[in-house]
């Protein structure tokens, strides 16, 4: 949306991120395809910014759906019009929420670039996860826990994150971590001698409110490494759920929560091991299973034909034993309307050809290889359509 150019919107949270009430007029009102768009002579709304999600709240009763960043005003979308006098008020959890992420990412930051030598190309704040993009091949473990160390030995520190306004001539003497992208009079957040970074967002006033940063994953994107972290509140969430699954599983295993991940080890191992028996019982299960089919049918080559009670994979694998094992020819009927023909080698047979001669009569499709092929029709037709199949090999090989 496109508002005509109005009187600048006082940002109120520019100058305070606490303020959570304030009162404002209305400037402007229009059609919005979510409702209608609001513009206020002054808000401490925050919008989309930066990477930043905006704020939600209430304008009068009227609940705020987006906060959108136009130029000088910042647009308002709520659900129904308000005019005249209005009074704004911040849900302040979620805004924050949004503090403690943002100062902490700009500790983070800082910590990435001093520790590793790593500048952050990009940064998301999401609703449940941030991420933090920066220009480094790899990154392990090692490196991970020292930047981390760093950036909460500055938060435990509670430094002071005082935020000033200045003329674009003074950024050469202040250090910033990365160029400023306005011109004019530029918002500094800086953290007591360890950060500067030109930026409009809400930010805590000392870091000790940011209680913790959490490094959680990372991968590699985009020829860099992406950081998922969390801070705050969000930290304390994730570390309580895990630390409840730890002590789950270590009540579970009758081991100390330190021996969890050995304990699962074991286990898996175990898993692995049984699995591997399993395999060997059933190869074997099916190789007795082919012998005995061989054993009771005559001529050369075989032909063996049967609906089976079993799913098509295990009809599959017990044909591809018979077929294997002696000169034959199989065609077994599975569970859910299913037919599998499958042939020895040797034979000079289409399987898939003659698949679809049975098939097609009775509505059934199906494919495969000369070798092997399989298809599907009605349930009540497999048994008419595994004979079918039998009478016609017996022609073909005059068994």
């Amino acid at each position: 949306m496109t508002v005509p150019p109005l009187r600048a919107t006082e940002r109120l949270y520019y100058a305070d991120s606490y303020q959570r009430v304030f009162d404002a007029r209305v400037l402007d009102v229009r059609p919005h395809d979510r409702g209608h768009a609001v513009v206020l002579d002054r808000t401490a709304f925050f919008p989309t910014s930066g990477g930043q999600p905006h704020d939600l709240g209430t304008l009068g009763d009227a609940g705020v759906i987006d906060v959108v960043d136009n130029e000088d005003t910042v647009v308002h979308v709520v659900a129904r019009p308000i005019e005249g006098d209005v009074r704004g008020e911040i849900d302040w959890p979620r805004r924050f929420d949004h503090m403690q992420q943002h100062t902490g990412q700009h500790i983070l930051s800082q910590a990435a670039l001093r520790s590793l030598d790593a500048q952050t190309i990009s940064v998301h704040f999401g609703a449940e996860v941030c991420t933090l993009d920066l220009d480094l091949s790899d990154l392990t473990p090692e490196m991970a826990a020292r930047t981390e160390d760093l950036a909460n030995a500055v938060i435990f520190e509670d430094r002071p994150v005082p935020v000033h306004m200045v003329d674009e001539s003074e950024l050469p003497t202040l250090g910033l971590r990365r160029p400023a992208k306005k011109r004019g009079q530029i918002r500094v957040v800086e953290v007591e001698e360890f950060d500067r970074s030109a930026c409009g967002g809400t930010h805590v006033r000392r870091t000790g409110e940011i209680g913790l940063i959490k490094l959680r994953r990372w991968e590699r994107y985009k020829g860099g490494v992406r950081v998922e972290f969390l801070c705050g509140w969000r930290a304390l969430r994730d570390y309580r759920w895990k630390s409840t699954l730890v002590s789950d599983l270590a009540g579970s295993f009758t081991v100390k929560d330190r021996e969890v991940a050995e304990a699962i080890g074991r286990l898996s191992g175990q898993l692995k091991e049984r699995e591997r028996v399993i395999a060997d019982l059933r190869d074997r299960l099916f190789s007795s299973e082919a012998r005995g089919y061989l054993d009771g049918a005559r001529g050369s080559p075989k032909i063996i034909a049967d609906v089976l009670d079993r799913s098509p994979d295990e009809a599959g694998t017990l044909a591809g034993k018979i077929v294997s094992a002696e000169s034959s020819v199989v065609v077994f009927g599975a569970a859910r309307g299913r037919i599998i023909i499958a042939r020895s080698p040797s034979l000079d047979l289409d399987a898939a050809a003659l698949l679809r001669r049975i098939l097609e009569p009775r509505g059934g499709r199906g494919g495969g290889r000369p070798e092997f092929a399989q298809g599907a029709l009605a349930a009540e037709a497999l048994r008419e359509a595994v004979e079918s199949a039998r009478v016609e090999l017996r022609r073909m090989f005059d068994a």
